[in-house]
């Protein structure tokens, strides 16, 4: 029985759902252990398993409906300009100007690691 799944797990490695599944679930169990070792409540920073959730579910749209690089990475850089700027107007960390080419400069290397990704995590799966 443990070797029909160790096969199946082996054939479907590849496929982008299943990498995606396979690490959500080894950041899951990994969290809860480390919460139960250290004594806190069991669904205590669980953000990041969210954050790799949707940034996976992120990357997967990106690469199933955009093919050309350069609007991929001018779609990622806009989404995390904004993101970044409505939490810094939210936390009220803005500055001045300077602030604004630090969050573009940001977004530019958050949008290179997403065209990046898009390429390793999908280079298989066509």
């Amino acid at each position: 029985m443990l070797k029909n799944y160790i096969s199946w797990f082996k054939k479907n490695i590849n496929k982008p759902v299943f990498r995606m599944i396979f690490i959500v679930l080894v950041v899951t169990f990994t969290t809860l252990t480390i919460n139960i070792i250290q004594g806190d409540p069991i669904l205590q920073n669980m953000d990041f398993t969210l954050l790799l959730i949707g940034m996976y579910g992120y990357i997967f749209l990106l690469q199933k409906y955009i093919h050309q690089i350069w609007l991929q990475f001018l779609i990622s850089f806009i989404a995390a300009f904004i993101v970044f700027t409505l939490q810094m107007f939210s936390d009220g960390s803005y500055v001045d100007y300077t602030s604004f080419i630090v969050v573009g400069g940001v977004a530019l290397f958050l949008a290179f690691i997403m065209v990046v990704l898009i390429k390793a995590l999908f280079k298989n799966s066509k």
